[in-house]
């Protein structure tokens, strides 16, 4: 009987979520499967603001890798990634463990850059250290405050705008204002008309936007433009773009300059054939996809397919992305704002629709049970 082959699959993002719930379904014969991932759960990014807002609990919000893992007859590795050496075909945890592998898979995501270590300065991700601040961190803060609380929010792109709009919702009426500092335009790469809708409902929600404040530094509380403008802050709060974890660029796989591996049209890394990267981690070399959840999610079939492939010693299939993919941005309040290629549509309808979408997602999956976070 031919040896087993062993796939790593580093990170707990959405592919590898939907991959797990492929394998369950259609399990890849004669494998030993590892899920490493830094925590056991997982969040759906497409319901975090939901969760700020207080329109979804955080379990709702949540996968139990671990659960899915052992339901797909996978191994589960709660840890990270602190080195991999493909040359080995190894990788070292965080607790120095080291696993080997036949194939790898990596979706470990990305986090944000920090402008620098500074008080009361928040990045987004990852998302249990954000949410032990809403829940338990700020609550207590604000209660020490008789002048308004000035929140800063950093990036004005999709997860910047929903994270303040979502705040506002949370905190109307409780002395805090947000502010959203944007170093260009808002929703890079959005449509014009939605970015003018946005705009109109940010400034209804009194979310004030400094635009062309391009954040270089912090100082003292405030937040310093390249060209020395400050904007006082009492809580920072970090949803610039993407920016990769340091290993992959100190690893021998192919990165590009800002240190996210490069992959063919396969998925497959362009120095390591066994090694495939999928998300925010990995970067296309034909072509630069945006880093968002809906990308991600439809990457599964195929990176399903090519596993399958590499072990059978059939031909890889590329990946074909979606020219328009839908977007969904919610306003907080019970409305949200939909775009794909030409088509725009705002308002209640539209949040029925991307709840139905979001919760469908979710119903795929176990979820955690109540009393799982230590910060509820």
């Amino acid at each position: 009987m031919a040896k087993k082959r062993t796939i790593v699959l580093a990170g707990g993002g959405h592919t590898h979520a939907l991959l797990l719930k492929k394998i369950q379904q259609s399990p890849l014969h004669n494998t030993h499967i590892v899920l490493l991932s830094t925590t056991r759960y997982t969040p759906y990014s497409g319901m975090l603001p939901g969760v700020i807002s207080g329109h979804y609990t955080a379990e709702q919000a949540h996968i139990d890798l671990q659960q899915l893992a052992w339901d797909s007859g996978c191994d589960f590795i709660e840890g990270s990634v602190r080195q991999a050496n493909p040359d080995t075909q190894t990788i070292t945890t965080n607790t120095s463990e080291t696993i080997s592998y036949d194939i790898l898979s990596i979706n470990t995501g990305s986090t944000q850059s920090r402008l620098v270590e500074a008080d009361h300065c928040l990045r987004i991700k990852p998302v249990h250290q954000f949410f032990h601040w809403l829940y338990r961190e700020f609550p207590e803060r604000l209660n020490t405050y008789s002048t308004p609380f000035e929140l800063v929010v950093v990036g004005a792109g999709a997860a910047g705008i929903e994270v303040a709009i979502a705040l506002k919702h949370r905190y109307k009426n409780k002395g805090v204002n947000v502010h959203i500092a944007s170093g260009g335009s808002i929703l890079p790469g959005y449509p014009a008309s939605i970015q003018r809708s946005v705009l109109n409902e940010l400034d209804k929600k009194n979310i004030l936007i400094h635009r062309n404040f391009r954040a270089t530094s912090v100082e003292a509380q405030h937040l310093i433009s390249g060209s020395g403008e400050q904007l006082h802050y009492d809580q920072l709060i970090l949803a610039t773009p993407a920016s990769p974890d340091l290993w992959p660029s100190e690893s021998q796989l192919t990165t590009d300059v800002h240190g996210f591996i490069v992959v063919n049209d396969c998925l497959q890394s362009l120095s390591h054939p066994n090694v495939f990267a999928v998300g925010d981690v990995a970067t296309r070399a034909s072509k630069e996809l945006p880093k968002c959840g809906v990308m991600a999610v439809r990457q599964a079939p195929t990176l399903y397919a090519n596993l399958r492939n590499s072990l059978s010693g059939a031909p890889l299939i590329p990946f074909r992305p979606q020219q328009h993919f839908l977007a969904l941005l919610s306003c907080a309040d019970g409305r949200a704002i939909a775009s794909r290629g030409s088509f725009r549509a705002k308002g209640r309808l539209v949040w029925y629709w991307k709840d139905w979408i979001d919760k469908k997602f979710m119903h795929q999956f176990p979820l955690p049970e109540p009393g799982s976070f230590d910060y509820l």
